[in-house]
């Protein structure tokens, strides 16, 4: 059941985003002289940030899944899924849309529920259901002294490995290739922001400071990591990459590189829109004033920081050098008074100069029972979808420039809506037809690009590398008329920076 206002979630975009925060566990329970049974869930995990919850719980109300908020009071909050039924219709929603997560369902759904479920099983049997849940994972293990491993069944039971084979594991329709809403769904699921900070001799203050945005999954399939990368080097952006096979570890360090990456996500996102707007308002021109070498505009920015690390999951491990860590060094230099020990606060108005994140307040009961709750968080992430399909409905899915027209693998046209002038900061450009043309996926990155440029009036296309276009006409219905302005700032602006 959908409620009346329901958000159209881009299918590709809840695909990346459950593919960044979900993951199958199996519940393994004693049985009687020595037997077992297991039992399979799925838990999504949005990591205590209240939009990523919300998003998460819209998404599963829109659909009508029964599932529990679980919320163990240290930190581990998640979604739990399992009703069979819901599994299957998930798997089938994630067909050829998710690179990861429609791979776990589909064992579930198919070795998983053929051979292991609702039977008592005897230890060989357990050692193998362990064998191919880990083989599942791609050796992936989750933390905690409670996970049973095949080394655990193995020794207990004194099976011998020789004797057992592993059950054939599906491949999953996976994605085989990006879209940018599917990366817009990773980003929202698994990019953190925080602050780098090192020892430094280099500045005054001893202490260098750099904004990183960072994604890293482990245990996924190989094509979600090169997915990724792919996008990453369509799009020349500048990422330091330490992935394996089957782990994405990316970062972008830096203003210039995380402005380049939210230049092309930022329209889409929805879980870190405030936090990416924060970043790029407040705190990134900060950094390139270098306000950060000195104390009182390192402390500034770095509380400024906590805010958005929050919004976006928090920092990935423990950090020594959070504000109270300066506070207590810097007491002296800073504009603090002391409140208790070792603790500090603004002696005023703060000088934090940026604006403050809405507030989302969320706890489990919310999400019991009650259809529709989280619209009033979501109605102003909303993009205007019924423009955009009316657009692309307008030229049949068919790009602008050249004309192809692309199929989804159910037979639909599939085209891309681009914005002129960027809707995203620094542009701050309007989401009306006036500022968008319909374009194939090639074509949309070398518009991102700053590749093509467009004659504001008759609308002639100059692109230096696509002979087949260049120098034509842009294709235009008469019920599409574009900005004038926005083609002269994309000329100017776009193209100029690249």
């Amino acid at each position: 059941m959908e409620t009346e206002d329901a958000i159209d979630f881009d299918p590709a975009y809840i695909a990346g985003l459950l593919d960044g925060v979900g993951r199958v566990r199996f519940d393994i329970s004693d049985g009687k002289e020595g037997t077992y049974t297991v039992r399979p869930m799925l838990r999504l995990q949005p990591n205590q940030t209240p939009l990523r919850t919300a998003v998460i719980g819209e998404f599963l109300e829109q659909r009508n899944y029964q599932y529990d908020f679980i919320d163990r009071n240290y930190g581990d909050q998640f979604f739990r899924l399992q009703q069979r039924s819901d599994i299957q219709d998930l798997q089938s929603f994630l067909e050829g849309q998710s690179a990861h997560l429609v791979r776990e369902l589909a064992f579930v759904n198919g070795p998983f529920a053929e051979e292991f479920d609702f039977e008592i099983l005897e230890p060989q049997a357990l050692y193998r259901f362990t064998l191919a849940r880990d083989a599942l994972r791609y050796g992936w293990r989750p933390k905690g002294r409670f996970h049973t491993t095949p080394e655990d069944v193995r020794t207990r039971h004194d099976i011998d490995p020789d004797r057992v084979e592993t059950p054939p594991i599906p491949p999953g329709n996976l994605r085989t290739d990006y879209t940018i809403e599917w990366i817009a769904g990773l980003c929202d699921g698994q990019c953190r922001y925080r602050p780098s900070i090192n020892e430094s001799s280099e500045h005054r203050i001893g202490y260098a400071m750099y904004p990183i945005a960072r994604f890293h999954r482990s245990g996924v399939s190989s094509q979600l990591v090169s997915n990724f990368l792919r996008f990453c080097d369509e799009y020349s952006l500048s990422y330091g990459d330490s992935s394996e096979a089957n782990t994405l570890r990316v970062v972008f360090t830096g203003p210039s590189n995380i402005r380049r990456t939210l230049d092309v996500l930022f329209p889409r996102l929805l879980v870190l829109s405030e936090a990416s707007e924060l970043l790029l308002d407040s705190i990134l021109p900060r950094f390139d004033s270098e306000d950060h070498h000195d104390k009182q505009g390192f402390y500034d920015i770095l509380c400024d920081f906590d805010h958005v690390a929050k919004a976006s999951g928090g920092p990935f491990r423990h950090r020594d050098y959070d504000p109270a860590h300066f506070a207590n060094r810097w007491h002296d230099d800073l504009e603090l008074v002391r409140e208790g020990a070792g603790t500090f606060s603004s002696e005023s108005t703060p000088r934090v100069t940026a604006a403050e994140l809405e507030a989302v307040s969320v706890s489990p009961e919310e999400y019991q029972e009650v259809l529709g709750r989280y619209q009033s968080i979501l109605d102003r992430k909303r993009r205007d979808t019924a423009v955009v399909l009316s657009l692309k409905n307008l030229y049949d899915d068919r790009c602008q420039l050249c004309g192809v027209r692309l199929a989804s693998a159910d037979g639909t046209g599939y085209s891309e809506v681009h914005h002129l002038k960027p809707l995203g900061p620094p542009h701050k450009g309007a989401d009306v037809p006036e500022n968008m043309l319909v374009l194939c996926p090639t074509h949309h990155a070398d518009f991102d690009n700053g590749v093509v440029r467009l004659e504001p009036t008759e609308h002639m296309i100059e692109h230096p590398y696509d002979s087949e276009v260049n120098m034509t006409s842009l294709s235009l219905e008469t019920e599409h008329t574009l900005s004038e302005h926005a083609i002269q700032y994309h000329n100017q602006n776009i193209c100029q920076l690249r």
